[in-house]
């Protein structure tokens, strides 16, 4: 009975020294700027925009085509009245030019520009430390490097970050 006495007040005693070290760290509080990320898919690679910079994400969305218009502007669609062009970001990216009848739309909107645009896939949204963006790799090549603001990590899959006014800078006609 001694020795469980013994044994209770040795833990009590590591059970305290612990508390006791725990309350002596200082805790430091680092508030670290976040930054909204819309992820999606377009042609077979991850992208994304800043959260900002999109207004909404528009679901199967009759495109009218329009005559005369160049290759990467499919036509028009009608969101609650308003008639907003389309961009075709496959163009843009190297791919081949979207043919889902229904297709994704991503409304961006940035200072003056406001278009829809193109995507194959929403894969996510969510807030990353801006940390976490890294600027894009030097040796980037292809149609998109022109587009590219930065990169990270998302899971195992890395994504290129777009500037939506670089894209804007694009189509302007």
């Amino acid at each position: 009975m001694a020795s469980e006495h013994a044994t209770t007040l040795k833990s009590e005693k590591v059970l305290e020294s612990i508390k006791q070290a725990q309350r002596s760290k200082e805790i430091v509080d680092v508030d670290q700027d976040m930054v909204k990320i819309v992820i999606f898919e377009s042609c077979g690679a991850c992208y994304g925009f800043y959260g900002a910079d999109i207004k909404e994400i528009i679901q199967q969305s009759q495109i009218s085509w329009v005559p005369g218009l160049p290759e990467y502007l499919p036509g028009l669609i009608n969101v609650r009245g308003d008639i907003e062009s389309v961009v075709d970001l496959h163009h843009f990216l190297g791919g081949d030019a979207a043919t889902d009848e229904k297709p994704v739309i991503a409304m961006v909107v940035r200072d003056d520009f406001r278009s829809g645009v193109l995507v194959d896939a929403i894969v996510d949204v969510l807030d990353i430390l801006v940390s976490e963006i890294k600027p894009p790799l030097a040796t980037l090549q292809g149609a998109a490097r022109e587009l590219v603001c930065g990169e990270f990590q998302y899971g195992d899959k890395p994504v290129t970050l777009l500037d939506s006014e670089k894209l804007a800078s694009k189509i302007r006609i």
